[in-house]
């Protein structure tokens, strides 16, 4: 049986015999391990992509935001444009997408490293990656902001990656740039996001 569905394991028949007044304590227990093992499998295969991966750490670093952080927290939302920071830099494909979308970039706009955009809701997101500069500030969520509303947009997000807890540390520790309202993804703990706020008196 359990080569058939794997998660069909002796902790889950223990669950299924057990009395009535004791399945749901051991589901707990069960569930909570499984998620467990979920993560660390995500958490081992983020490990091994960056390992393995081609360009400079920036260009891993801005895959893995769009392969593994949007799929996972911007469920809706498609890639528009990536800045990888080399030739040109709106590509014909890219500009087609970007017209689709309702987007019109104009001189003086300042394009983040991912900008993704959900049809349904008709909001853009952005994704800026750090290995050495760059996190959202405050001058970008301005600038940004203001572009969504030309373009007509209904509402815009952030997020901040980094690659590691130990970069991302050492830049907040000395910039402590990152604005509220906005996410830090972390791609060596990349089953969580962290939402920034502000104390309000």
């Amino acid at each position: 049986m359990a080569g058939v569905f794997p998660w069909f394991t002796a902790s889950f028949l223990d669950i299924l015999k057990a009395p009535e007044n004791g399945w749901q304590e051991l589901l707990a227990t069960w569930s909570t391990e499984d998620a467990t093992r979920a993560r660390l499998q995500i958490q081992a295969k983020l490990a091994d992509s960056a390992k393995t991966g081609v360009g400079s750490p920036h260009e891993k670093l801005i895959t893995a935001s769009c392969k593994e952080y949007a799929t996972r927290f911007l469920p809706g939302y498609e890639v528009l444009y990536i800045d990888m920071g080399d030739g040109d830099r709106v590509d014909t494909e890219a500009q087609k997408r970007l017209y689709a979308a309702g987007l019109k970039i104009e001189l003086g706009d300042s394009m983040p490293d991912v900008l993704l955009w959900n049809k349904q809701t008709d909001s853009l997101w952005v994704i800026e990656a750090v290995c050495s500069d760059g996190e959202v500030d405050l001058h970008k969520v301005t600038n940004l902001r203001k572009f969504a509303q030309r373009c007509g947009k209904s509402r815009i997000g952030f997020t901040t990656a980094y690659p590691t807890w130990q970069l991302a540390a050492a830049r907040q520790g000395k910039h402590k740039n990152i604005p509220p309202d906005t996410f830090i993804w972390i791609q060596e703990d990349g089953t969580k996001q962290f939402s920034v706020e502000t104390f309000k008196a």
